[in-house]
């Protein structure tokens, strides 16, 4: 256990980490316009030696060219298949050194699998778990908190501040009332009570409600390997680059963009569940004996979940259920357009 999560469980003894892997504070403060929660789903890997950018861009599906200290992008790590491996927000602290925030369930395997490569290059990746983590700041007056507590704010989407080595902190969102800030246990340590002071201290899992909302999904053990990035609508998310150059699967992941026809895609829904489904659990449409999707992330709440899914776009217009349930799936509308299919 890191000192920091030490720290949470001394603040919060009912805390705890619950069945959808997020954690959990037992009592919440008072309400406030702003949240605040410490995300130990995720972790990260990091990579250091002057090489780091270079070796990233030849096996993640964006550019690295165009991540700096001020600029963060989404990515994935695709297999030779195309498949996602592990998708990520990467973000380059300094010249020298990568961070890549993952589900932490995925990182062991990430590692091993990229240092089968890295040792051609100038850069090698930390096998130390736990050296940094997310804290999660959203709500109305989430800018005013980054600027009180960090001096400076970012200001646009994925756009990044570097404090010193051990502070990023980022912007999830366009309207600016989402951020990340990824700190070291240290410095996690350090910061929480001023981070934390007035705000309302919520379970992680409403900040992947939000994700849900936004579109936004992750991959994690259980998803591993299952989908070619456009079926999670990372083209439209900003963690595709066609324009980088080659990268693991990119041949098969630039097929699918321009010659193939893509049949499935995320969408968010709402449903009546009081406990949440394992992600890849399969999705049927009406009473047909074939698979339709499958579940990409849920958060259940007080009888109401979020399901993050990637559809058949031709099932839609059908009963969309879990896997031995009745109860249809109500389909949300998400905050970006999805174009005809082959317009992607």
């Amino acid at each position: 256990m890191s000192t920091f999560e030490a720290q949470l469980a001394t603040h919060y003894p009912d805390s705890q980490i619950d069945a959808q892997r997020y954690w959990q504070p037992g009592t919440e403060e008072p309400g406030s316009v702003l949240n605040i929660s410490p995300l130990l789903h995720y972790d990260f890997l990091r990579l250091d030696g002057p090489d780091s950018r270079r070796f990233l861009q030849g096996q993640t599906s964006c550019d690295w060219q165009q991540i700096t200290a001020e600029q963060a992008s989404r990515g994935a790590y695709c297999n030779l298949k195309g498949r996602v491996v592990s998708s990520f927000v990467g973000a380059m602290p300094s010249e020298d050194c990568a961070l890549l925030r993952m589900s932490a369930d995925l990182c062991e395997s990430t590692r091993l699998l990229l240092n089968k490569y890295i040792v051609f290059s100038k850069a090698s990746i930390s096998e130390t778990r736990r050296q940094h983590h997310v804290i999660a700041l959203w709500g109305d007056d989430a800018q005013s908190k980054i600027s009180a507590v960090f001096g400076k704010c970012p200001q646009g989407e994925l756009r990044s501040v570097v404090t010193d080595p051990d502070t990023v902190v980022i912007q999830s969102d366009h309207d600016g009332k989402r951020f990340e800030c990824w700190l070291s246990d240290e410095r996690a340590c350090e910061l929480w009570p001023a981070l934390s002071e007035g705000a309302s201290v919520v379970p992680g899992g409403r900040w992947e409600a939000e994700n849900i909302r936004a579109g936004i999904a992750d991959v994690c053990a259980a998803t591993q390997d299952m989908f070619v990035p456009q079926q999670l609508n990372y083209q439209l998310t900003g963690a595709l680059n066609f324009k980088k150059g080659c990268y693991t699967g990119q041949e098969v992941v630039a097929r699918m963009q321009y010659r193939g026809k893509l049949k499935r895609r995320l969408y968010a829904a709402t449903v009546n569940r009081d406990t949440p489904a394992t992600p890849g659990s399969e999705l049927f449409a009406d009473d047909e004996a074939s698979s339709i999707g499958n579940v990409v992330s849920m958060y259940s709440e007080n009888g109401q979940a979020l399901v993050s899914a990637v559809l058949s776009i031709n099932a839609l217009d059908k009963a969309i259920h879990l896997v031995g349930e009745t109860q249809p799936l109500r389909l949300l509308e998400l905050p970006y357009p999805l174009p005809e299919i082959g317009e992607d």
